[in-house]
């Protein structure tokens, strides 16, 4: 009879952390508490696993630090120099028996003895990896063929594990064997609940520090729910393979959401195991509505309201595109936005010497009916505290209004970039608006305005970068202001005198009308945005 195997959480290496002295490595769940002052973070080769790993980790934090519950007890944990590894210990000594990935009885983030209502439900580990082909679902980007059939290490079943509950597709279709939402052998989910929102996390110089500022202590009621009784996954009873809707109980249960039913398939070859294949099933569903009173880290609009009742969608970073140019969304400084819990918190941090945390910043696009996730916006935006003062909005109204800046010069250099499809059309009356683009070029003149301007944002990337976290600690915010104007100019003229000097000579007369709509939007953006020192002040 074969010996049963057995690979556990709290021991075994299997989350992939960076050190402060370079070096890659896998830890266990111990000994990321244990080393947190010494990992700079998450190694991650894909970027949804970063903030499915944190926020499990996270939810390992509060259970073994049984809080925060308050400000003084934040305090101690960020002037002392470690986590307690007492704390540690006694908290697996009672709990390890739940994070053996393999277990017969309560295996991790799994349903033991979970069965496909129909056939055929058992496929390869391929249908758990985020960016591995599977049947008719394939990524848009993969570095794999939908012929590779992948064998996983414990490690890496174990952080897909995690990941596909929280940015699960609607791919998910098999039923499970006992649950009454099957139909023909079939079950649609929704997508996973991280895949659905916004998420804003803050980081810091080492993981401790991440964990930290991600704790929101309990009595913080008005931006997080938490307490003793919110338990997270493996403390709770173990599910079967019915699955409902409802309302989180406080972060530790939204952290480690059951958002599929799942059972690995491990196999021995060699002296190795392997999960070659794994089942996954519709799972438990967040009511969205009420995950806006739990979680931290989304920030919500207000879509509509009907009398009493309103409904908030997330706030999302759009992919494609640099963080910093929906800093706005970020922030949530809309009237009718909600910013994300932790970030309202972190703003509170200054009076700690606090200055500067990284925003990691995730959204994910799924296409073809939520099957195959298409798009992702990962990225990270070094902000100043100063920025997130709601009290003082000074800092983050110069930063908002420089976004807002580069945005009016990328869309003044469209004027430029369509040149070469303009026509001269006598029907319009004021000479300066007979160039038009004929209905025939429209969709070749867009394609330019796209490309000069994501052209633009490139080159301004680094250097706004630099420029969002000299806001730190300024008195006299012009100076930045004028600093940064002068530089979009300069770049928007640069860019703008090469594609002049790449027209036709036919077109000579395209390019005059083009440049001149192009200076004077340009001038007109710089005099508002910073009007003391616009060498064009007043111009037209």
């Amino acid at each position: 009879m074969e010996p049963e195997m057995h690979f556990d959480l709290s021991s075994e290496p299997w989350l992939p952390v960076r050190f402060r002295d370079g070096r890659r490595s896998e830890v266990s769940l111990r000994d990321i508490f244990v080393l947190a002052h010494t990992i700079v973070g998450f190694d991650v080769d894909f970027p949804t696993l970063e903030p499915a790993l944190l926020r499990l980790v996270l939810a390992l934090a509060y259970r073994i630090l049984r809080g925060p519950k308050d400000d003084a007890e934040w305090g101690r944990l960020w002037e002392a120099d470690r986590f307690s590894e007492d704390a540690i210990d006694d908290y697996f000594a009672r709990w390890r028996h739940r994070f053996d990935l393999f277990s017969k009885e309560f295996p991790f983030f799994q349903v033991a003895d979970l069965e496909p209502a129909g056939k055929g439900g058992v496929k390869t580990a391929n249908s758990l990896v985020a960016y591995a082909p599977s049947g008719n679902n394939v990524p848009v980007f993969t570095p794999i063929t939908d012929r590779t059939e992948l064998a996983l290490s414990p490690a890496e079943a174990a952080r897909w594990l995690v990941e596909r509950h929280a940015f699960g597709s609607a791919s998910d279709k098999t039923g499970a064997k006992g649950n009454p939402k099957v139909k023909g052998g079939k079950d649609t989910p929704a997508i996973g609940y991280l895949a659905w929102i916004g998420f804003v996390a803050p980081v810091g110089q080492t993981l401790r520090e991440t964990l930290l500022l991600n704790l929101v202590p309990w009595q913080y009621r008005n931006l997080i729910r938490g307490g003793e009784d919110d338990v997270p996954a493996w403390e709770r009873d173990p599910l079967g393979p019915t699955r409902v809707m409802r309302a989180p109980d406080g972060v530790c249960d939204l952290f480690t959401w059951q958002g599929r039913r799942i059972r690995l398939f491990p196999e021995r070859r060699g002296d190795a195991i392997v999960v070659p294949r794994v089942l996954i099933c519709a799972g438990d569903e967040v009511d969205r509505r009420a995950a806006r009173d739990v979680d931290p880290h989304v920030g919500w609009r207000m879509e509509s309201r009907r009398g009493a009742e309103v409904s908030y969608v997330p706030l999302r970073a759009r992919p494609g595109q640099q963080v910093w140019r929906g800093l706005s969304s970020v922030l949530a400084l809309g009237a009718e936005e909600q910013r994300a819990g932790v970030l309202s918190f972190v703003e509170g941090l200054q009076s700690r010497g606090i200055a500067l945390v990284s925003l990691l910043v995730t959204s994910a696009k799924f296409g073809n009916m939520s099957t195959t996730l298409d798009d992702l916006a990962y990225d990270r935006l070094d902000t100043p505290l100063a920025v997130l003062n709601q009290e003082d909005p000074a800092a983050a109204t110069v930063a908002i209004d420089a976004v807002t800046f580069a945005a009016h010069a990328a869309q003044a250099l469209g004027y430029v970039a369509e040149a070469r499809y303009l026509s001269y059309d006598l029907s319009f009356h004021e000479e300066s608006k007979r160039h038009r683009v004929p209905e025939g070029k429209a969709a070749l003149a867009k394609a330019a305005r796209s490309a000069l301007a994501e052209e633009l944002y490139g080159r301004l990337d680094a250097p706004y970068r630099h420029f969002l976290t000299g806001l730190a600690n300024i008195d006299d915010l012009e100076r930045p202001r004028a600093e940064w104007a002068a530089l979009v100019e300069a770049v928007a003229r640069d860019l703008a005198s090469r594609e002049l000097a790449q027209l036709a000579p036919a077109q000579a007369f395209a390019g005059v009308a083009g440049e001149d709509r192009f200076r004077r939007m340009l001038a007109r953006a710089r005099n508002e945005f910073s009007p003391s020192d616009s060498p064009e002040k007043g111009a037209a």
